[in-house]
């Protein structure tokens, strides 16, 4: 083998990788998120005056970052460092939730747009530790570094900033700031335990620039990648259901100490639990894998639509839901950076728009099944969700077909 054929991930400097770091190298991010995205920062902000419709509007706006986050992620793959950018991020987003925390009550508006700023370094943290998993994790190690990933992403993010939301509502903003702070950044030092390849030799920018744009072609415009990127904008495993079942719990009888433990804590679990289980799929086709993952969400989704609406059949539903959305989230990671592959010059950058790309099926779906309900009641939500989650199975027979007739082509 030509030396220049040894990837990053390949090398033996980095074979030794354990995929269990990336549970702690990925908290700091699914800390804030988890609480500035997901319901915990809301109630603070109702609690310090706000409408019902302006928390929507600063939920919405606090949004905002994580679609437009490859803006600024070609930073994690220039100038420094990969690791520094990934501690420089996690320090100024846990300080400005320490800050904000403060400005709460004071300033309400204020805090909004520090809790913004917060959001801008949040994206930059998953800009870095995915460039670094696409440059330190061996091929034959990314599933099982991505079940550590999405066990802390939805995990993690689930159970910490429910901590979070506690010690804000029983300590004043200076403590539950430093508190929230603290969570974030401590995490953050298990990076420097990572052996970060050095980077490619500098040359001149527009030598940079051009060999950005192979890299970005290489990803986006080849006949295999391609598949991989439609499969990513699919219905299929993006768990839209997850910010629904909240809503239509009243409709099964369940009452909201219940939705708070299942779609909490015990939610947060669960889908730990089904993205650890993922990491043990064996590795075959990550196209083929992923489709199968997400198919499997139509069973519980169809048991919600057409079970009596009772209080075990949204429990039973909800469970089986939580896991398997979990394990097919651990499979989509995977799927993100088998078609990233090596990080080379950008790394940080194709990671963050195929991770961008992933969040949009959340919204159109998340659309969808509101017009459902609309149309058919409570049940059209899960029963569209069902749906959507078999539309991979043809796309896999035409794959399937494609690489049959490469395979003969090459003969």
């Amino acid at each position: 083998m030509h030396p220049m054929d040894l990837t990053e991930a390949e090398s033996p400097a980095n074979a030794a990788v354990a995929p269990s770091r990336f549970l702690w190298v990925v908290l700091p991010y699914a800390i804030c998120i988890g609480f500035t995205t997901n319901g915990g920062l809301s109630l603070l902000l109702r609690n310090a005056g706000m409408s019902v419709g302006d928390v929507a509007n600063v939920i919405a706006l606090l949004g905002i970052p994580s679609s437009i986050y490859f803006l600024w992620s070609p930073l994690a793959d220039m100038l420094l460092p990969r690791k520094v950018w990934y501690l420089l991020s996690s320090l100024a987003a846990g300080l400005a939730l320490a800050l904000g925390a403060v400005l709460l009550l004071r300033d309400p508006p204020g805090s909004v747009w520090v809790f913004f700023g917060g959001m801008i370094f949040c994206m930059l943290i998953s800009s870095s530790y995915g460039g670094l998993m696409a440059a330190i994790v061996p091929p034959a190690s990314r599933t099982r570094a991505a079940a550590w990933a999405q066990a802390s992403n939805l995990g993690g993010g689930q159970v910490i900033p429910g901590l979070i939301l506690w010690i804000a509502l029983h300590t004043a903003g200076p403590v539950w700031g430093l508190a929230a702070a603290a969570l974030v950044i401590l995490p953050a030092f298990s990076v420097l335990g990572l052996r970060e390849p050095p980077p490619p030799p500098r040359q001149g920018f527009l030598v940079h620039l051009r060999q950005v744009g192979g890299e970005l072609r290489e990803t986006c415009l080849t006949a295999k990648n391609f598949f991989g990127l439609l499969l990513l904008i699919a219905p299929p495993g993006a768990g839209a259901l997850i910010g629904l079942l909240p809503a239509i719990s009243q409709d099964y009888g369940v009452g909201g100490d219940e939705v708070v433990f299942i779609n909490g804590f015990g939610g947060g679990a669960l889908m730990a639990l089904g993205c650890m289980a993922g990491g043990w799929v064996p590795r075959f086709d990550r196209r083929i894998a992923y489709a199968l993952a997400g198919a499997l969400n139509a069973i519980p989704a169809l048991f919600l639509a057409f079970a009596p609406p009772t209080f075990h059949v949204y429990m039973v539903g909800t469970v089986v839901y939580l896991f398997t959305i979990g394990l097919t989230s651990t499979l989509s990671m995977d799927l993100v950076l088998d078609v990233v592959g090596v990080a080379g010059r950008s790394g940080s950058l194709r990671y963050s728009i195929l991770t961008a790309m992933s969040y949009i099926p959340i919204s159109y779906m998340t659309w969808l099944e509101g017009r459902a309900a609309d149309a058919w009641g409570f049940r059209g939500v899960p029963f569209v969700e069902a749906l959507s989650s078999l539309f991979d199975l043809p796309l896999i027979l035409v794959w399937l077909w494609w690489r049959r007739r490469e395979a003969v082509s090459r003969r």
